[in-house]
C-alpha cells in the first residue's frame, strides 16, 4: 500500500510539473502572438491582456519552483489539481476562437478564472512554507517583539476582531519571506526567469496602503502587523513615523532614521539633504519596511517616495490613509478596511464596559446602543468609556441609544463625531479644561505623562485635595479620561505606571474644536494667522509673535504659549509684547536655542512653567525673579556644549520641580524648601565640597544625582532624611571608585544606579531596601561574574531591569525575590541561563530578553513551562516570555555583515542620492509651497 500511495504521488507530481510547464510556454508564447494582443487591443482590453499574462507567468515560475523543490505535501490533492490545470482551462482551444471569431471574451473568462485557482493553490503553497518557517520559541510561549518598550505593553489591552486582517496583511508584507527558498531555487535554475517574473515584480518595492475612515482601527491593526513575530523575521530595518496634515521633511526623516539607528538632537543642525543621505545609505542594499502612518495626500506621497530606494529584494511600505483617492494612488491593491462585525462590537463593548463596570441598568438599551454602532472601534471604545462612568444611570443610557437613532447611519462622519461630542457632554466640569488642553498638542503627539501634568499644575486646572498632592489629583484626572476612552496609553514603564499617552485625531478635532469655541486655544500655523486667546500653540516655522501679530494688543489675555516648531529663526524671537505680560507657561523646548536666551524672560513674573532647551549661556538670566516658577525645565540639545547655568535656581520660593543637564551645578538650599518635589540633577564633584544636607528638602519624591568625583560613603549620609523619596537615580561620571551611601531613603520605592562598577555583594545593601519595588542597574552598575542574594533582602521588589552586564553565574531562588513581577533583561551577554528556580515563583508574570543570547532564551523558555505546570488554573495571567532581537553569534561579529553591505554599496547609494534625493527636495518645497 505504501509503495503504491508513493507510485501514485511521483505520477501526479510529474503530471503537475508538465502541465505547469506546458502551460508556461502559452502564457509566455501562444498569448503574446502579436493577433491576438491586436484582437484584444480592439475591445479595448490589451493592457489587462499584458498585464494578466505577466501575472501568470510570476505564478507559474513559482509553482514550476516549488514542484522542482519536492516540497513534501502530505497531500495528493495538491499535485492533482495542477495536474489537471492544463486539461481543465483547454486554453489552446479556445485560442482558435478567438482567432475564428475574432472575440475574446471566452478567453478573458477563462484567464480570470485560472488565476483564481493558481492563487488558491499559492495559498496552500503559502501554508506550505509558512510551517516549515515556524520559530520553535513561538511554540512553547515566547513571543517576539519589535522594543525593548513594545515588550512592557498591557497584558490586558482589549483588541477585538482583527485576527484574519492581521494574517492577511503579514501575508502580503512577507510573502518574499515565506518563498525565499523558491526562489532561490528558480535564480539558481533560471536566472533570466527569475529576475524577469520575480524580481522585477514580487522583490520589487511595493506599497501596500490600508484605508478607511478615521477610528475604524488601521493604526491599530498597522501596529500588529508591523510587530508580529513573522514581519520582525522578515527584514533586517523597520521604520515607523507619523505624518500628519501639513508634513514636515525634517521631521519625517529623523523620525525614520530614529527607528534604524542611534541620534542625538543635533541632528538637527544638518540640513535636509545630508539626513536624507544617512536615511538611504542607512536603507540602500537592506531588505527594510517603512509604515508611514496617516498620510493625508498624494502631493505627500510624490514629496518623500524618492527618499526609499529600489533594492529588488521584498522590501514594502506599509501606509495608512483615510482617503481612497490617495490609496489607489500608491497601489492599485489597497487594503479596505472592514466594519467590525455585530459579535465583535458586542465583544468589545461588554469588555472595555465590564472591565470597569459590573452592571447593565437595561440589557434591551445596551443591546440597541451596540445594534446602532456601525462598526467602528472608537466609537465602540468612547460609549463603552461613557457609560462604565454614568454608575449605571439608565436616563444617559437612553440620550445615547437615542442620539444613535437620530444620527443618519450612513453619515459615518456625522456620527463618530456626535458620539464624541455627547462623551465630552457629560465629562464632568473640572475635567473638561484638562481634556480641551489635548488641542494645545500637534495632532498625532506622543506627550510624556510628567510634562502633562506639569502643564495641568501650572494652569491651575486641579482641584486641592486633602490627602493628595496637585500631581496625585492630575494623574487622577488623566487616568479618568483615559478609562472614558478619550486618550490612549501610548508607553508603559516597567512597573506598569503610565509613561507617555497621546489621543485619536477624531478625538483631537473635538478638543481643538470646543477649546477654539471658547476662546481659550489659537494654533498659530501655515493655515491660521495669530489671535488673542489663552493658550498659543505655535505649530509654524517662524516665531510667530512678532510686532505685526500682537505689537498692538493691549489685551493681556494670553496665560500659555507653547512652541512646536524645530526651525524657528531664534534671533527674531520677542517676549516684551503688552500681551504677554501675565504669561504663565512658556514651553520652548522644542526651539533648539544656539545662543542664550532672551533675557526679557525675567521680566516675566507670573511664569509658573518654563521649559528651554539651548547651548548658549544662561549664566546671566536672573531666574530668582520668577518667584512664581512652579516648574523648571533647562538642558542642552548637544551632548558635547554643556550649559552653563546660575547655580541658585533652587533658591525659588514656589519651585516644585526643578530638570537640569547631568553637568549643571546646583547647590541645595539655605532654607528649607517644602515645595520642591522633584531634582533631576544633583551634580556632586568631590567630598572636598560642603556635605550635602538634603534636610533643606524634606518633600522631596524624586532626586537624580550625578557623581563626578571621588566621594566618602558618609558625604551622602543626610539622604536618610528624605523621608518622602520613593524615586532615586545615581549615575557615575568619571570616578574611579563608587561607593554606596551609609544609608538610604527609608520609604524608597524606586532606585536606578548606572556606572557604579560595584561588586555584586553590595547588592545585599539594597536589598535591605524595606519598601523597594523597582530596581534598575543599567552600564555594569554592577561587576563581575557571579551573583548570589542575601535571602533577607529584596522582600517587596516586583519589577527588576539588568542592563549591560557581565553577569554570568546568577545563583538565587523564588525565595531571594518572593513578590517579583517582571524582570528584563538587556544586554547580558555572559550570561546563559535564569535561575532555574524562579519556576517556582507564582507572582512572575513576565521576562523581557532584549539582545541576549539563545541559551538564555531556552532556559527562559524551560521556567516558562514549568510555571505554567505548576500553577496552571491558579492564575489568570500565567508567566510569559518575551524576546526582543535574540543573539546568536558573538558580539565582535555583529556589525560585519553591515559594514561590508554599506561599503559595497557606498557608490551605489551616492549615485541614488544625486538622482533621486535631490528630485524629492524639490518635490517637497512644490509641496510646501502649494500649501503655504
Amino acid at each position: 500500500m505504501e509503495f503504491q500511495k508513493h507510485f501514485t504521488e511521483l505520477k501526479f507530481s510529474r503530471m503537475a510539473l508538465e502541465a505547469v510547464t506546458t502551460l508556461f510556454k502559452i502564457v509566455e508564447q501562444d498569448l503574446m502572438e502579436p493577433k491576438l494582443v491586436s484582437i484584444f487591443d480592439a475591445g479595448g482590453m490589451k493592457v489587462w491582456l499584458l498585464e494578466t499574462i505577466e501575472l501568470l507567468c510570476t505564478k507559474l515560475c513559482i509553482l514550476q519552483a516549488f514542484l522542482e523543490e519536492g516540497c513534501e505535501t502530505n497531500n495528493g490533492w495538491f499535485e492533482y489539481k495542477v495536474a489537471l490545470l492544463y486539461d481543465e482551462y483547454e486554453i489552446k482551444s479556445k485560442l482558435g476562437l478567438v482567432y475564428s471569431e475574432a472575440k475574446c471574451g471566452h478567453l478573458r473568462g477563462t484567464l480570470k478564472a485560472m488565476v483564481r485557482e493558481i492563487e488558491e493553490i499559492e495559498e496552500w503553497i503559502l501554508m506550505i512554507e509558512k510551517g516549515t518557517d515556524l520559530d520553535p520559541d513561538e511554540e512553547k510561549n515566547i513571543t517576539v517583539w519589535d522594543t525593548y518598550q513594545s515588550a512592557l505593553e498591557l497584558e490586558n489591552e482589549v483588541i477585538v476582531g482583527f485576527h484574519t486582517d492581521i494574517e492577511t496583511i503579514v501575508k502580503r508584507l512577507c510573502y518574499s519571506h515565506f518563498m525565499r527558498s523558491i526562489f532561490t531555487i528558480l535564480r539558481n535554475s533560471n536566472i533570466h526567469k527569475f529576475q524577469k517574473y520575480i524580481e522585477n515584480t514580487v522583490l520589487k518595492l511595493q506599497v501596500i496602503p490600508l484605508v478607511g475612515e478615521g477610528g475604524i482601527g488601521k493604526t491599530t491593526l498597522a501596529k500588529r502587523v508591523y510587530a508580529h513575530p513573522t514581519t520582525i523575521a522578515s527584514f533586517h530595518i523597520r521604520a515607523w513615523v507619523v505624518l500628519s496634515q501639513v508634513p514636515n521633511l525634517k521631521e519625517i526623516l529623523i523620525g525614520l532614521l530614529g527607528c534604524i539607528s542611534p541620534i542625538t538632537s543635533e541632528i538637527y543642525t544638518l540640513d535636509d539633504a545630508q539626513i536624507a543621505e544617512q536615511l538611504c545609505t542607512c536603507l540602500m542594499g537592506k531588505k527594510y519596511l517603512i509604515f508611514l502612518d496617516d498620510i493625508w495626500t498624494t502631493a505627500t506621497w510624490d514629496a518623500i517616495k524618492g527618499y526609499f530606494p529600489e533594492n529588488f529584494n521584498g522590501s514594502r511600505i506599509l501606509v495608512t490613509t483615510r482617503f481612497t483617492k490617495v490609496a489607489k494612488y500608491l497601489s492599485a491593491n489597497p487594503y479596505h478596511m472592514k466594519y467590525q462585525t455585530l459579535e465583535n462590537i458586542w465583544e468589545l463593548f461588554s469588555r472595555k464596559l465590564f472591565r470597569q463596570s459590573q452592571r447593565v441598568p437595561s440589557v434591551e438599551i445596551a443591546e440597541r446602543i451596540v445594534l446602532g454602532c456601525i462598526g467602528l472601534p472608537l466609537e465602540v471604545v468612547v460609549l463603552a468609556g461613557l457609560l462604565a462612568e454614568t454608575k449605571e444611570s439608565l436616563e444617559i443610557w437612553r440620550d445615547v441609544a437615542e442620539t444613535l437613532d437620530r444620527v443618519d447611519r450612513y453619515d459615518n462622519d456625522n456620527r463618530i463625531s456626535k458620539i464624541l461630542s455627547l462623551s465630552y457632554n457629560y465629562l464632568p466640569p473640572h475635567l473638561k479644561p484638562c481634556f480641551h488642553y489635548f488641542g494645545v498638542f500637534p495632532e498625532d503627539n506622543v506627550i510624556p505623562v510628567k510634562r502633562l501634568i506639569n502643564l495641568w499644575v501650572a494652569e491651575e486646572f486641579l482641584m486641592p485635595h486633602k490627602k493628595m498632592s496637585l500631581e496625585e489629583v492630575a494623574g487622577s484626572y488623566l487616568h479618568d479620561l483615559i478609562n472614558r476612552g478619550l486618550v490612549q496609553i501610548n508607553e508603559l514603564s516597567l512597573d506598569g505606571n503610565l509613561k507617555s499617552c497621546k489621543v485619536h485625531d477624531r478625538v483631537h478635532e473635538v478638543c481643538v474644536r470646543e477649546a477654539i469655541k471658547g476662546n481659550a486655544l489659537c494654533i498659530i500655523n501655515d493655515n491660521h494667522a495669530p489671535k488673542v486667546s489663552r493658550w498659543l500653540s505655535c505649530q509654524t516655522s517662524h516665531w510667530p509673535i512678532t510686532q505685526a501679530s500682537y505689537g498692538n494688543c493691549t489685551l493681556d489675555d494670553i496665560r500659555s504659549v507653547l512652541c512646536f516648531g524645530k526651525d524657528v529663526y531664534h534671533s527674531k524671537c520677542r517676549l516684551v509684547y503688552p500681551c504677554l505680560k501675565l504669561l504663565r507657561v512658556l514651553d520652548l523646548s522644542f526651539l533648539k536655542w544656539s545662543r542664550s536666551m532672551p533675557s526679557e524672560i525675567t521680566d516675566l513674573v507670573h511664569l509658573r512653567y518654563l521649559s528651554l532647551s539651548t547651548i548658549g549661556s544662561l549664566h546671566e538670566l536672573q531666574f530668582l525673579k520668577l518667584k512664581n516658577l512652579l516648574t523648571v525645565i533647562v538642558t542642552s540639545w548637544m551632548e558635547k556644549c554643556p550649559l552653563h547655568l546660575r547655580c541658585d535656581i533652587l533658591g525659588l520660593p514656589q519651585l516644585r520641580d526643578l530638570h537640569v543637564d547631568k553637568r549643571c551645578s546646583q547647590y541645595l538650599p539655605c532654607l528649607v524648601k517644602e515645595n520642591l518635589q522633584t531634582f533631576y540633577w544633583l551634580k556632586i564633584v568631590s567630598s572636598d565640597d560642603e556635605k550635602q544636607n538634603f534636610r533643606m528638602v524634606p518633600n522631596l519624591k524624586e532626586l537624580g544625582i550625578y557623581i563626578e568625583g571621588q566621594l566618602e560613603p558618609s558625604y551622602l549620609e543626610s539622604l536618610v532624611y528624605l523621608h518622602r523619596l520613593e524615586k532615586l537615580k545615581v549615575e557615575v561620571g568619571r570616578v574611579e571608585r563608587f561607593c554606596l551611601p551609609t544609608g538610604f531613603p527609608p520609604n524608597l520605592k524606586k532606585l536606578t544606579l548606572r556606572h557604579t562598577y560595584l561588586p555584586w555583594k553590595e547588592m545585599d545593601t539594597i536589598g535591605r531596601l524595606r519598601h523597594l519595588e523597582v530596581l534598575k542597574v543599567k552600564d555594569f552598575a554592577f561587576c563581575g561574574s557571579k551573583w548570589e542574594p542575601s535571602k533577607q533582602g529584596f522582600r517587596k521588589l516586583k519589577a527588576l531591569l539588568i542592563s549591560r552586564s557581565n553577569l554570568k553565574y546568577w545563583n538565587a531562588s523564588s525565595n531571594h525575590f518572593p513578590v517579583l513581577e517582571r524582570l528584563v533583561l538587556r544586554y547580558c551577554w555572559e550570561l546563559k541561563q535564569i535561575p532555574i528556580n524562579f519556576a517556582n515563583m507564582g507572582t512572575l508574570k513576565l521576562i523581557v530578553l532584549e539582545c541576549c543570547y539563545s541559551s538564555l532564551v531556552t532556559s527562559a523558555n524551560q521556567i516558562s513551562s514549568a510555571n505554567k505546570l505548576l500553577f496552571e488554573g491558579t492564575t489568570d495571567f500565567p508567566l510569559r516570555v518575551r524576546k526582543v532581537r535574540t543573539k546568536v553569534e558573538m558580539p565582535n561579529n555583529e556589525s560585519s555583515e553591515d559594514e561590508s553591505v554599506g561599503s559595497s554599496n557606498e557608490l551605489s547609494v551616492r549615485k541614488y542620492l544625486k538622482e533621486k534625493v535631490s528630485n524629492s527636495l524639490n518635490a517637497f518645497k512644490e509641496l510646501k509651497r502649494k500649501v503655504l
